[in-house]
């Protein structure tokens, strides 16, 4: 196994919730020099994001107790009069100041970034709005009136095959009592009328092959019908959540420029 498959103690921590918020910035900006080891603050501060948030939790902390207790003490050896101690107020505020500076810009970045996801989610949103409209055009009025008049005809159809039936039922009635009274009907009505049922039966066949052909092209076309529904719906989920994600988005802009405003 090598080292990108190895796992880590890091791998185990992707859920681990940041305990001092503040930590996401580094504690400090300008590194006091006397504090011990400041070298090492400043590679930590350098690199901060790259950091796990457990790390910057505890840097955070370790960094505030440290540089509280050296003040401290340093304090205490000054005299509150003297020049020296007006100098380590001074830089004490200019390290605020600088620290603020970076936050301020930080959250001008972070608004940035924001805002060019906004705009990039409005952007597919209104293509995928565009892609709904398309859909439901398709969808429209005169196509569902096709598939109705698809339904009526095949409908006609069926009643015309069953009162064909019917017919072809009186025909066989008729030839049958004609064979057992060959003497008051004539041949000719008979010839005739099984003339008419071979004609009427073939145009029941061909009405029935009809009939089959539309009721195909009729399941064919509900088919389509309800793929574009599927994707209509598919479509207009999509939209839902990209709306939703906007909203985040937006909401996210507002606070921050709330944040650079006050």
């Amino acid at each position: 196994m090598n080292s990108a498959q190895r796992s880590t103690l890091w791998d185990t921590l992707d859920e681990y919730k940041r305990r001092n918020p503040e930590s996401v910035n580094p504690p400090s900006e300008r590194i006091d020099p006397d504090i011990p080891g400041s070298y090492f603050w400043v590679i930590v501060v350098t690199n901060w994001q790259n950091m796990h948030p457990l790390i910057q939790d505890v840097l955070f902390i370790w960094y505030k107790a440290l540089t509280k207790n050296h003040q401290g003490n340093h304090v205490e050896e000054l005299d509150p009069e003297s020049t020296e101690a007006l100098v380590h107020r001074l830089n004490e505020l200019d390290s605020k100041l600088k620290a603020f500076d970076l936050e301020r810009g930080n959250l001008e970045q972070e608004l940035t970034i924001r805002d060019r996801d906004f705009r990039n989610l409005r952007s597919l949103t209104g293509k995928r709005e565009k892609e709904n409209i398309e859909v439901q055009q398709m969808l429209g009025k005169s196509f569902q009136d096709k598939i109705m008049d698809k339904q009526k005809e095949i409908d006609e159809k069926t009643d015309t095959i069953i009162e064909l039936e019917n017919q072809i039922q009186e025909l066989k009635s008729k030839l049958s009592s004609s064979g057992t009274d060959t003497v008051t009907t004539p041949l000719i009505d008979t010839q005739s009328d099984s003339g008419e049922l071979l004609h009427l039966n073939k145009h029941i066949e061909d009405l029935k092959h009809e009939v089959d052909e539309r009721t195909r092209l009729l399941k064919e076309v509900s088919g389509k019908l309800k793929e574009q529904n599927d994707r209509l719906k598919e479509q207009s989920d999509h939209i839902g959540h990209l709306q939703k994600e906007i909203e985040k988005k937006d909401q996210k802009i507002k606070e921050i420029k709330s944040l650079l405003q006050g």
